[in-house]
């Protein structure tokens, strides 16, 4: 939904409203009617059953920074929670808390030498006996001495908040620190302290320590202690009950070995019985039942599946997990307790999980013949990293970095409504006649006054809310609007034809019930007479539409509606969900065209639709103007159209890897576009996002002028908008900078391609079409830009546009080829794979070494933009060979390629890196010291900045691995690539 023009509620645009809208709001003057009450809603609660469990805000106004664990402090009445960064607090169980109050903060208590070095704590435990002895233990990683993960119990005071007794600290045990540390803690039945630990390596190669199946040492275990009846000189016991303390060479410690990186493990306080949730590597995630001596597989097996099968395994034979997810259900499980409690008697009995990544939440349980299965709870937002039972039966649940929140799962009030959902537009009860599309009593017509580009679409939009509530807008950035429940939003698209009725495409709908937003598509009929509910993967239809290029007159077109999930990458928290019924974009005259209607922010609050009408001041940042509209100054009428086109993305905490902002608010030299970007600069010769003066090596310029690959939007728009291109290709040339008063060719003075733009745009010679001068700006990338950008402005016509849109479109060079398909019928494309498609395509055919060789050294192929065949030291992501050897069957590397955010190794983590200065870095951390972070940056060059000049550094959930790269190949041509790609490093 990027640009809205297929999107969900992408409200950006209304370029022509249709007549029966318009005429609800004719005659708009002094003073508006009051609405109506909207009574005829039926939408209500979604197509789909709802989950049997829901998670409600327990501490709405207490928020943490990437906490790491929740615990119940015994007999206070107060929660602890954890802090990566080392802070421990507590507050009390009070549903309006707003402020925690600090135990401890492990970062102070370093000693001088380890100053400004951090360390990463992940769990705390109380002791059984902390009413007695005011023991707290907890698990991080220490700076010191190279760095090693330990234990260590504190003594709290008897205060109310507790603190930490100053100097209490007592190492109780230690372990080599590394990728995977493990670091859960948690006391048995038996009062022994249980502690798992990870693998000690990163993710690749997988147990790089080869670890796993070795109980010579601590690591990939689940270890098992005494910390009340310690050995002479020692902090502990090793229990006597333990499984190896009789096996020479092995650490009497380990309870069960062959886990990877149990983050959280849960044990029953009725039965003893233990339950980790281990991360697995590619393939699966695992649910193990620990058993005294038990061995969990890693590295030999991952789950049920063979892994290293040249590892020799440890003394006990592998156990299979009692559950296992594999990828496409799960990334990053975590593990919560055994419930025991009463509030929620169906989960009695079963162990709680959930999903770090997807936001998944199981419980597993028992089945009579001694197996497991699992259900599932809930599926949320939330990035899930820690559980805990509260002593009143509360099951909280630890938010990571969405939010920082604590939640309580709770059972779904939501009843199911699935069978009564409207399937039709006409059953929803938004408009009383689909003929017109009159709205229905109480459902409100507005419009934009930005138009977001629709590929080509014209937009009715609508406002439906029941009851006679109000919409109260966001009065600043950090506050939120407030929508009644209920709310609906609905934008109807049509494609205007030459001659005829528009083609009535999908009236999408976003609807607010219980504090979330839902994305809905009705797809319209061919007939126009009806549209129905579209899938939640979204559909295709086939249009005819006139086109007086085409033979006949006509051409075939395909739409298509966006899939739920497509809608959520716009319509996501960071830009509050609703994209165009904000204030910079209802300021604007009402509907109706009458002289004296009122602004339509005031018309909207004169009408009961919004609580108040804030004023937008001539000099707000955010004004936006008409894209179109000459009267305006050129550089505001650009930035407003990219505000509305592109920052729902390319803004701070933007819902995508990025390294440049586009918002209107942000002055031009803090947008950050005077640098490359990773993906690529498609043969543009000294390219940045934005060249000022020289449209013709900014990458910004050529990526919405292109179709296939690397096209910007790359969601929500398939049909490249001409005079949007027309308008940054002038803004761009008006700007202060090398090129700029080089007139309306601002390629290198007196090169061929200047002369051939120059003698082309000077009109035919003879009549006859400039066709050398055509081939010789199709040699260049940028000659092709600005060739392309006049075809698009309409400067360049008749035969000349003809011989220019069948040269380019037959190019052998995809960075050229693209820019010139958007003057192509589809029909005519070469019939590349597209963003989507099934991957049997390219694994069903075979391949041809040598042809792929050929394609990965041209430009057809993006895998040379940050991957080396074999030199780790100028490849941004892993060698070839590396990601050969890691993914050995066909089909799991082409899935990585589709999906190559759906498992991110973690020293190839994107991360964002402000600074004070306002410089914005993406890349990745090579180094991180007690000076200085060194990033390398999307364009391979090593950044180092030092740590106080860091503002804010972020880590995505996004690859730099940019999607569809192979959409410009056909099937044939990435069966071939991918023959060779795996020819490599054998």
């Amino acid at each position: 939904m990027r640009l809205g023009g297929m999107c969900v509620l992408g409200f950006g645009a209304l370029v022509g409203v249709g007549l029966c809208a318009a005429e609800a709001w004719a005659g708009t003057a002094e003073k508006a009617a009051k609405r109506p009450a909207w009574t005829t809603s039926r939408i209500q609660g979604a197509p789909q059953p709802p989950a049997p469990y829901r998670l409600v805000p327990a501490y709405p106004a207490l928020r943490f920074r990437k906490p790491t664990c929740i615990e119940l402090v015994p007999g206070a009445k107060r929660l602890l929670v954890t802090e990566m960064a080392g802070k421990v607090f507590s507050f009390p169980l009070e549903a309006q808390v707003k402020e925690a109050d600090l135990i401890v903060d492990l970062q102070a208590l370093l000693p001088g030498d380890l100053a400004g070095r951090n360390v990463s704590l992940f769990d705390a435990e109380f002791h059984p006996q902390y009413g007695d002895n005011r023991y707290l233990f907890v698990c991080y990683v220490h700076p010191g001495e190279g760095g090693h993960t330990r234990v260590s119990r504190f003594t709290l005071d008897g205060n109310a908040p507790p603190r930490a007794v100053p100097n209490s600290e007592q190492v109780i045990i230690t372990w080599p620190s590394g990728g995977h540390n493990g670091g859960c803690l948690e006391f048995g039945k038996d009062g022994c302290l249980y502690i798992s630990t990870g693998d000690g390596a990163g993710p690749n190669p997988p147990d790089g320590r080869t670890t796993g199946q070795d109980v010579s040492d601590l690591l990939g275990a689940i270890l098992r202690i005494d910390v009340d009846h310690p050995a002479a000189g020692q902090a502990y016991a090793i229990p006597a009950g333990n499984p190896f303390v009789e096996l020479k060479g092995a650490r009497g410690e380990i309870w069960a070995y062959g886990l990877r990186n149990p983050w959280k493990f849960g044990i029953d306080v009725e039965t003893g019985e233990t339950f980790a949730a281990d991360n697995g590597w590619e393939s699966w995630e695992m649910v193990h039942r620990i058993v005294r001596g038990g061995n969990c597989g890693w590295p030999v097996m991952e789950g049920r599946a063979a892994l290293r099968t040249e590892v020799k395994p440890g003394p006990t034979p592998i156990l299979p997990p009692a559950i296992d997810h594999p990828h496409t259900e799960a990334n990053s499980v975590i593990g919560g307790p055994v419930y025991r409690g009463a509030k929620l008697p169906g989960l009695a009995g079963s162990f709680i999980y959930g999903d770090y990544i997807t936001g998944t939440i199981w419980a597993l349980h028992a089945d009579e013949d001694q197996s497991y299965s699992q259900t599932t709870l809930v599926d949320t937002d939330q990035r899930i990293v820690s559980f805990t039972e509260g002593a009143a039966g509360e099951l909280y649940v630890l938010d990571y970095d969405f939010t920082g929140q604590i939640y309580e799962l709770l059972p779904s009030d939501v009843p199911d409504t699935s069978a009564s959902f409207p399937r039709r537009l006409s059953e929803t009860g938004l408009f009383a006649s689909l003929h017109t599309m009159a709205p229905a009593p109480g459902v409100v017509p507005y419009a934009v006054k930005v138009s977001r580009w629709l590929d080509g679409a014209k937009a009715e939009r609508f406002a439906g809310i029941p009851g006679a509530g109000a919409i109260e807008l966001a009065k600043s950035k950090d506050k939120r609007a407030v929508y009644p429940e209920g709310t609906v939003f609905a934008k109807h698209l049509t494609l205007p034809q030459t001659a005829g009725e528009p083609i009535r495409l999908e009236t999408q709908i976003l609807h607010y019930e219980r504090g979330t937003w839902r994305p809905y598509s009705y797809f319209w009929d061919e007939a126009g007479q009806e549209a129905y509910l579209a899938e939640s993967i979204g559909a295709n239809r086939t249009l005819r539409v006139a086109d007086p290029a085409a033979k006949g007159g006509v051409a075939e077109r395909t739409w298509h509606v966006n899939a739920v999930n497509e809608c959520r990458l716009c319509h996501n928290a960071e830009s509050g969900f609703v994209l165009g019924f904000v204030a910079n974009q209802l300021d604007r005259p009402a509907l109706g065209g009458d002289s004296h209607a009122a602004n339509q922010l005031v018309g909207l609050a004169e009408r009961g639709v919004l609580a108040s009408a804030p004023a937008v001041a001539k000099d707000d940042p955010l004004r936006l103007v008409d894209p179109h509209d000459p009267g305006q100054p050129l550089g505001d009428r650009a930035r407003s159209y990219l505000h509305v086109n592109c920052s729902v993305c390319h803004q701070p905490g933007g819902n995508a890897i990025v390294s440049f902002y586009l918002r209107r608010d942000l002055p031009f030299d803090k947008l950050n576009t005077n640098k490359g970007t990773g993906i690529g600069t498609f043969g543009l010769s000294d390219a940045k996002i934005v060249v000022p003066g020289d449209p013709y090596r900014s990458i910004l310029m050529y990526r919405m002028s292109k179709l296939g690959y690397a096209r910007m939007p790359y969601i929500g728009s398939r049909v490249v908008d001409r005079r949007g291109v027309a308008l940054v290709d002038e803004w761009i040339r008006s700007l202060e900078g090398p090129a700029s008063g080089s007139g309306s060719a601002p390629i290198t003075e007196g090169s061929v391609e200047a002369e051939a733009l120059h003698s082309l745009v000077g009109g035919t010679r003879g009549g006859q079409p400039h066709e050398s001068e055509i081939r010789t700006l199709l040699k260049t990338t940028s000659g092709a830009l600005a060739l392309a950008v006049r075809m698009h402005a309409g400067t360049l016509l008749g035969d000349d546009f003809k011989t220019a849109a069948s040269l380019g479109a037959a190019s052998a060079t995809s960075d050229v080829r693209g820019l010139f398909e958007a003057f192509v019928p589809e029909s005519q494309r070469r019939p590349t794979l597209g963003p989507n498609f099934d991957p049997e395509m390219i694994l069903s055919r075979r391949g041809d070494l040598h042809r792929g060789k050929l394609i990965y050294f041209s430009d057809g192929a993006r895998c040379r933009a940050c991957h080396e065949i074999d030199d780790k030291s100028k490849s941004l992501g892993p060698t070839l060979a590396e990601i050969n050897k890691k993914y050995p069957q066909p089909a799991e590397l082409l899935s990585h390629v589709l999906r190559p955010s759906q498992k991110i190794d973690e020293p190839y983590a994107a991360y964002a890196l402000a600074t004070g200065d306002g410089q914005l870095l993406t890349g990745l951390i090579v180094e991180k010291n007690d000076r200085e972070i060194v990033l390398k940056t999307a364009e391979k060059q090593i950044v180092r900045i030092a740590h106080e000049d860091v503002d804010e550094l972020h880590k995505s959930d996004k690859s730099l691995m940019p999607d569809g790269v192979l959409s410009d190949l056909t099937a044939q041509e990435a069966a071939d690539l991918f023959e060779y790609l795996r020819s490599l490093g054998r």
